[in-house]
């Protein structure tokens, strides 16, 4: 008797057999799972593109007028350090680009050649920014720097030799 009640307690506790008994469990993902997970990643990345896009663009016109504001800051410098007008010149080609520092020694290689990369505009009115041996400049300057999409920013040089910037156009 004792073992009839054991041996009831044990096919009590087993589980019926399953239907499916005879096939093997395959594990994955079923076409609808694969769907949702399609359809939730182009969501987040329709809704992400957009911002990263504008990031990038910022941080092109952030570097590029870090790129210039350099520039400026060396001409101005050696300006004072050789106590002698120095200049910065734009490439054949326009400020968008590169620009160049010529040496004020004659047959000296340049102090700065900058390359610019990108597709990205720059405009300025000057053929040249010219650094006395007082750090002044000769003439005040503006760099409108577009890197498209709507994005511009204004490099403001002044006639006391400080470059500030500001996001939008020039005035």
């Amino acid at each position: 008797m004792a073992g009839e009640k054991k041996f009831d307690a044990l096919v009590r506790s087993v589980k019926p057999m399953d239907k499916r008994a005879g096939r093997k469990s395959s594990s994955g993902f079923t076409l609808v799972e694969l769907m949702i997970t399609l359809v939730l990643m182009a969501i987040l990345l329709g809704i992400g593109v957009p911002g990263f896009r504008s990031f990038i663009l910022d941080q092109r016109l952030r570097a590029t007028s870090t790129d210039i504001r350099l520039a400026l800051s060396t001409t101005r410098s050696e300006a004072v350090k050789r106590n002698r007008d120095v200049e910065l010149k734009p490439s054949a080609g326009g400020w968008s680009e590169g620009w160049t520092i010529p040496s004020p020694v004659v047959d000296d290689p340049p102090l700065l050649n900058h390359v610019q990369s990108g597709n990205l505009t720059i405009t300025n009115d000057l053929s040249e920014v010219v650094f006395t041996a007082s750090g002044r400049v000769l003439a005040a300057a503006d760099f409108e720097i577009d890197v498209g999409y709507s994005k511009v920013g204004c490099l403001s040089l002044q006639l006391d030799g400080r470059a500030v910037y500001a996001e939008g156009a020039c005035p």
